[in-house]
């Protein structure tokens, strides 16, 4: 491994509203000494020249500055049997969190301090983490593919805002990956304009009575609504329906609960009443032919609502999922992807580890 290390791009006015960092130097980088040169740079100009993004105004720099033997980053941590062997034998214990590689060289360690002055000194608004070792410097995760257009925090920084996706060299080997990049990059430009996390404020209805039902049937559901089409979305478990969500637009929403794993028998309704009667609702908004729909994968849906409740979803319905192989085949299909792309919203699917649903829209 070269103990070369290759200097950072300072941006020009000294302060910077956007940071670029990458995860180690190239061999054309190393060799003459610059950042983003060679097949890698030329990749990554060229996608922020489309963005209209002055790279001279950014501070570009590397998670670690020194290009690893073969170019794999593994060679910068110790597997976990080798550390275990290193505490045993002295007293030095890695400060920063394990990876997919293991644990941080302790004469790798000042580069991440390196790293953190750095981006203390320039203090950006978003920092665009291009590659798996970049995300974990910054955040202490390391999956590139969960976690890329979602909009992070970082533990190295004090909090400045991340946004992960994939590295230039990434984007050679794969140009699928092109597209998605962009995105990304467009995505920080856009939060760039702050150093704070915007939050959309929403209206959710999750724990509703029948009453409810009513009263958000009245004031939300429409039925000339072409132009602001009503989504929905079941998920199952073990053979089940447990719940329908239904959104009429991007900050209103209500879920339809019929298991509820809190209570003793799961049943989020008192008695079969109650349920007959929120199921009858269902029914009521899904058949009605005047209501334009939007659903993820809506073949699942709908079979699943025609064979469990013999509901027959009615009228004109948009899927999201056959929306986006139209638009663009070679990408990724799944609701999460779709969601990072084209919202602001976070890898919600990191956020419910133990869900069980069987649901395959992914």
């Amino acid at each position: 491994m070269s103990k070369q290390t290759v200097a950072s791009q300072l941006p020009s006015n000294g302060q910077s509203m956007i940071a670029f960092v990458f995860d180690f130097p190239s061999t054309d980088e190393q060799r003459l000494g610059q950042i983003m040169v060679g097949s890698t740079g030329k990749m990554f100009h060229k996608m922020c020249e489309i963005l209209n993004l002055n790279v001279e105004n950014c501070l570009l720099t590397y998670a670690l500055a020194q290009k690893p033997a073969q170019e794999n980053p593994a060679h910068f941590f110790h597997n976990k049997k080798t550390y275990s062997a290193i505490l045993k034998e002295k007293k030095w214990r890695s400060k920063y969190p394990v990876n997919g590689f293991g644990f941080l060289k302790e004469e790798y360690e000042g580069e991440l301090t390196r790293l953190e002055n750095e981006l203390n000194a320039c203090k950006p608004n978003v920092i665009i983490a291009m590659g798996s070792l970049a995300l974990w410097a910054l955040t202490g995760l390391d999956k590139i593919g969960t976690y890329r257009g979602t909009i992070l925090r970082s533990n190295l920084t004090g909090g400045t805002k991340v946004l992960p996706t994939f590295s230039p060299s990434a984007v050679i080997r794969n140009f699928d990956f092109r597209p998605v990049v962009l995105s990304d990059i467009k995505k920080a430009i856009a939060e760039s304009e702050t150093p704070d996390i915007q939050i959309k404020e929403r209206e959710l209805w999750i724990e509703p009575t029948l009453e409810d039902l009513e009263k958000f049937e009245a004031k939300y559901i429409r039925t000339d609504n072409e132009d602001c089409p009503l989504s929905f979305d079941i998920e199952t478990d073990g053979g089940f329906i447990t719940c329908i969500g239904f959104a009429p637009s991007d900050s209103v929403a209500i879920v339809v609960p019929f298991k509820d794993t809190r209570k003793r028998k799961q049943n989020y309704w008192e008695n079969s009443w109650q349920e007959l009667q929120a199921w009858a609702w269902v029914q009521k908004i899904l058949e009605n032919e005047k209501i334009t729909k939007v659903a993820q994968n809506q073949t699942y849906d709908v079979s699943w609502l025609a064979y469990k409740q013999k509901i027959n979803v009615k009228g004109k319905i948009h899927d999201t999922m056959h929306a986006q192989h139209a638009l663009q085949p070679e990408q990724q299909k799944g609701l999460g992807f779709l969601g990072s792309i084209y919202t602001n919203e976070g890898a919600w699917k990191t956020m419910a580890k133990f869900s069980k649903s069987t649901k395959r829209d992914e």
